[in-house]
């Protein structure tokens, strides 16, 4: 039974230093080198690096009193049944 689970633990460490060394392999042996880039191809590069940090940035540095603007201020009186109900002033019982 010792044998066994001693061979089964040797299998499992085998297999993880197997699969971790493939994965070095992968990540940072295997990688390919990448070409230097043209002129032309670093100006697009640059230039649309740019246009991302600017679009990032649009709306900072504006007055928040011209983005937000008040455009219906709460009034008092915000019932319009007070001006508009023809009721109002009418009687229950017109006998009494």
């Amino acid at each position: 039974m010792d044998k066994k689970i001693s061979r089964d633990i040797l299998i499992v460490i085998i297999l993880i230093l197997i699969v971790g060394g493939f994965y070095y392999w992968k990540t940072k042996i295997n990688k390919p080198a990448e070409a230097p880039k043209s002129p032309t191809e670093q100006t697009v590069a640059d230039i649309q690096k740019t246009a991302a940090d600017v679009s990032a940035n649009i709306g900072k540095n504006v007055s928040p009193n011209v983005t937000t603007p008040t455009v219906n201020p709460i009034k008092a009186d915000i019932n319009p049944y007070n001006t508009a109900n023809p009721y109002s002033k009418l009687k229950t019982n017109p006998f009494q």
